[in-house]
């Protein structure tokens, strides 16, 4: 079975794990550098969320009966991963709940810009004079 790219399933989840075993990997080099916890689970969660949303455009882009696309799942997911990472990061650097919130409502409506403009209609359209 495989998706309209032609890509199977265990695909992409070998996919998927390479990514994850490259976000560990870098999220403990980050703590042997910095000894902080918080910044290297932030590096997995970052890493991880563009892996997502990188492939999102490689994915069924059909939305069916029970749901979004796989596509657009992706996209959603993988930003809002992403996001949060960085929201770790910008904690871990600034200790300012204000901030680190800020952040966070600015990755939200980033979310919701990139799926309007993911999902906007492509249509030609003519001026007709009546």
């Amino acid at each position: 079975m495989t998706d309209d790219k032609g890509i199977k399933p265990r695909t992409w989840s070998a996919l998927a794990a390479g990514a994850l075993l490259i976000a560990i990997a870098l999220g403990l080099i980050l703590y042997w550098a910095t000894k902080d916890p918080l910044t290297a689970f932030a590096a997995i969660l970052l890493v991880f969320g563009v892996y997502m949303a990188a492939t999102s455009f490689a994915r069924k882009g059909r939305e069916d009966s029970f749901g979004p696309s796989d596509a657009d799942a992706a996209l959603a997911g993988g930003i809002i991963v992403a996001g949060l990472g960085v929201t770790c990061l910008v904690y871990a650097y600034s200790d300012s709940v204000l901030v680190t919130a800020a952040v966070f409502i600015i990755i939200i409506a980033v979310v919701g810009m990139a799926m309007a403009v993911k999902n906007r209609s492509v249509r030609s359209w003519r001026w007709t004079t009546p």
